[in-house]
This record gives structure tokens, sequence and C-alpha cells, in this order.
């Protein structure tokens, strides 16, 4: 009776997956009794969820090394997307323009010497480099794509730490921007003073008890103090 309720011929995928459904069927036994309709993605109420039939959708069974250091962070939402992409190195760096066949060249705008990825732009670029030597936070060209394993040195505060390695790398990136888009020359006065102002935007997004963290970055992107 289940055959006559599919169409007269089958293909061999087909007929591969009827004989997998009959021998699931063989062992089931009907009743009288009134149907108790079950689904995976139902709520408490038995209702669908919405979200969790998303959350099984986007899900690939492999275990997101990056999930934690890019959700779970008090940057804005915009850059945390900008992070995501970043690890990935899928921002709209020369490197990738170029394979868009949008630019005709992928030389780095700041050193004009290297190829401008994400990892070269955030860490391989000499400016970058010596972003990071000044505010005293090892980070070589290969630790773009690993972020998260970036331990914080000891002149800054543990708890944020995902934060502030988004907002040092957000300001480079808007550094690029000023250098292409605006033809600024590159100038570390420029950044660090763009790093202070996000700071400060960006301390009220931390929990009360931790806003002294915001405090010590402050210190950390200020040019030190005149002798006299």
């Amino acid at each position: 009776p289940l055959r006559n309720a599919f169409v007269p011929r089958f293909t061999s995928a087909a007929a591969a997956e009827y004989d997998a459904l009959s021998s699931l069927l063989d062992g089931m036994e009907l009743s009288d009794e009134a149907d108790i309709r079950r689904c995976p993605w139902e709520d408490a109420a038995h209702k669908l969820s919405s979200s969790t039939l998303y959350r099984n959708v986007i899900t690939t069974g492999e275990e997101c090394n990056y999930y934690k250091f890019i959700l779970e962070n008090q940057a804005p939402s915009k850059v945390k997307f900008f992070g995501w992409l970043l690890v990935q190195n899928r921002i709209q760096t020369k490197e990738n323009l170029l394979k868009k066949h949008c630019l005709d060249s992928n030389t780095c705008a700041i050193c004009d010497s290297g190829i401008e990825s994400s990892a070269h732009l955030i860490a391989g670029c000499p400016f970058s480099a010596g972003f990071w030597a000044r505010i005293g936070v090892a980070m070589k060209e290969d630790d773009v794509a690993t972020l998260w394993q970036i331990r914080p040195p000891v002149h800054l505060p543990t708890a944020h730490f995902n934060a502030f390695l988004l907002l040092c790398c957000w300001r480079l990136w808007k550094h690029r921007h000023d250098v292409v888009f605006r033809s600024l020359p590159p100038c570390y006065d420029r950044l660090f003073a763009g790093c202070r102002e996000d700071v400060e935007l960006w301390a009220c997004r931390l929990p009360l008890v931790d806003r002294d963290v915001a405090l010590a970055w402050v210190v950390v992107f200020s040019p030190p103090p005149l002798l006299t």
C-alpha cells in the first residue's frame, strides 16, 4: 500500500531512499489512539520555535573557535561583525578586492610594499607593528587569524581584553580608510586620538564594576607626559 502512494517509477536514488524508509516503518505498529505529534524544533508549548530551527540550520557540527571572542564582547555590534570578518580574512582589503577584480593592485596603501591582507594591515605592516609596540601588546602577523588566543600583557586588565583588541583592530582599519579615502598621511597621533575617543564611547558599554578597565585603556592610548 505504501508503494502505491508514490510515482510508478523510481530513480536509483529514490529506490534506495524508499528501501530505507520501508525498513524504518517495518517495526512500527499503528493503533486506534489519537496521534501525538512532536517536532524537534518546538518549544515547551509545543509550538514551532524559530530560534531553535535557525540554530539547527546554521549549525555545522564543528566548533567555532572565535565564537566567544566575537559574540561575548562588549564592543558595538558593527565592530563585532568587523571582527568576525577579520579573523576569516574577509574584510575588504586590497587583497580581497583584487580577487573580485575591483582593483588593479593589492599593495598596502600604508607602507606601499606588502600585500594588503587582513593580517598585514593589522599586524604585518610596519606602521601597524609600530602601533602594537607602542601599546606593549605582542602581535605578529600570524596572530590576526587567532586573535582570541592572544593573552593580555601585565599592564592591561584581563577583563574585556577581547573588546580592547577589537577596538585596536577597528581603529587601524579606520586609520587605513583615512589614508585611502581622505588622502591623509599615516599618523600615530591621529590613530591614538581615535582610540581614546572610542574608549570614551565604549566605557558605558562595560558593567559598572568594570569601568576602571576603560581608564586603564585611556592610559595606554595617551602620550607620555612631557618632561619639564
